[in-house]
């Protein structure tokens, strides 16, 4: 085992120097990447990333926990498993460079690194808008090298989403009224018709940006994420106040819904939607968020708290009313994932979908995330944990074999090989 430095070049010209241990585990070839043998069946997943990858001796949290855990589930899966980084393509010579994370027994570890073959699976887990945008180009080519076997390979626009599920009529009765906010009139037609309104950034994740208003004793009350507040008297000035919060972004002005609350704070329901070994939509996890008391979102992220569905939902319906309700939240978490793979032509293995529940039990389609976050390091069952990682592998498997279904072939059986 040696220890070398390398570097890469950022895009500004300056050179970044990176230590990090070479070939501890993975076959040597000076001249090529390995070439898989003919008789070795193991599909080749890569899972791409723009983090970095840290050097040296760590103890792996947050993404570098998760990318961690997905590289260690190689032991589990049926499958040659790595982590690499668009830079670590050399397109010229059809060379690959991937990352295995070896842990030791104290709970540290540290990425390995070495030739690896070209995967004949990508998983996207590019975590910002704007690195899925700097890498398109290489993102494509492995969408070509892979013969579209190439999941999760974008973030879902909110706008473009409402517009998909308005045209399944299975899925039109669960979404609220929605429009893209471009100028003063867009609120008051809005208002016209709701006392609550939700605008958040078309383009926005973790509840970011999120701002509701609201009629109060004669004015409109501004809420953002944070707990600000802000009030106007007519709706050029509520429009005003909201671009001085939001800027220029492009928003989607959401009906507000009265949903059911737990302990003083909003509640919202999120499903994790993975696809299996087979290739089908599953639940692998349900739970609901609890927002801070206060709060105008539920997201873990800004101070949520997850509950089980039955805790929360004892206080408002009984026993039967809550097993249907659960039965509907499967079926119409499942659909959306149909509906929004087949309208967007893209290949997706889990999905985040956040409903909502009002208190004469609807169910409500919030959002819709394309790649939601999973933690090593959260207080949940460790099999289900484990099950959120390894899942998307076993669906990798399962398109290696078969290639991407694209709309149209579930009911023909037929897959692209």
């Amino acid at each position: 085992m040696s220890t070398k430095t390398t570097s890469k070049i950022e895009r500004n010209g300056t050179e970044q120097m990176n230590p990090v241990e070479e070939n501890a585990g993975i076959p040597v070839n000076d001249n090529a990447s390995p070439k898989k043998k003919s008789q070795d069946k193991k599909p080749v997943i890569g899972i791409l990333t723009t983090n970095k990858l840290h050097s040296g001796r760590i103890k792996p949290t947050g993404v570098q926990g998760e990318l961690s855990f997905l590289s260690r589930m190689e032991k589990r899966e049926p499958a040659e498993v790595y982590v690499f980084r668009p830079w670590d393509i050399d397109w010229g010579n059809n060379r690959f460079t991937g990352y295995r994370f070896v842990m030791e027994e104290d709970g540290y570890g540290r990425w390995v690194k070495g030739p690896v073959p070209p995967p004949d699976v990508v998983y996207d887990q590019i975590y910002t808008r704007v690195a899925e945008r700097r890498y398109q180009q290489d993102r494509t080519r492995l969408n070509k090298l892979t013969k579209g076997r190439y999941f999760n390979p974008c973030y879902l626009n909110k706008h473009v989403v409402h517009d998909y599920l308005k045209d399944v009529p299975e899925i039109r009765p669960h979404l609220p009224k929605a429009r893209v906010l471009k100028e003063p009139k867009d609120l008051t037609s809005m208002l016209a018709s709701f006392h609550n309104l939700y605008l958040k950034p078309v383009t926005g994740s973790l509840g970011r940006g999120i701002i509701r208003i609201s009629r109060e004793s004669g004015r409109f009350v501004l809420k953002s994420r944070g707990g600000q507040v802000r009030y106007a008297l007519s709706i050029k000035d509520v429009y005003r106040k909201f671009r001085a919060i939001g800027g220029r972004r492009l928003y989607l002005i959401q009906q507000g819904i009265d949903l059911i609350t737990f302990e003083g704070g909003v509640v919202d329901i999120r499903t994790l939607m993975q696809k299996n070994d087979k290739g089908m939509w599953t639940i692998t996890k349900v739970y609901a968020r609890v927002g801070r008391k206060g709060n105008i979102t539920s997201n873990l992220a800004s101070g949520g708290t997850p509950y089980p569905l039955n805790e929360v939902f004892k206080q408002y319906f009984d026993k039967d009313r809550i097993a249907e309700i659960k039965k509907k939240i499967r079926a119409l978490s499942i659909k959306v994932c149909e509906a929004l793979e087949n309208a967007s032509g893209h290949v997706f293995g889990e999905m985040g979908v956040d409903l909502g529940v009002d208190k004469d039990g609807h169910i409500w389609i919030i959002e819709v995330n394309s790649k939601p976050r999973r933690t090593v390091e959260g207080k949940g069952s460790p099999k289900l944990i484990t099950l959120s990682f390894t899942k998307p592998l076993r669906f990798a498997c399962y398109l290696a074999v078969n290639g991407p279904v694209r709309p149209g072939d579930k009911q023909n059986g037929k897959g692209v090989k």
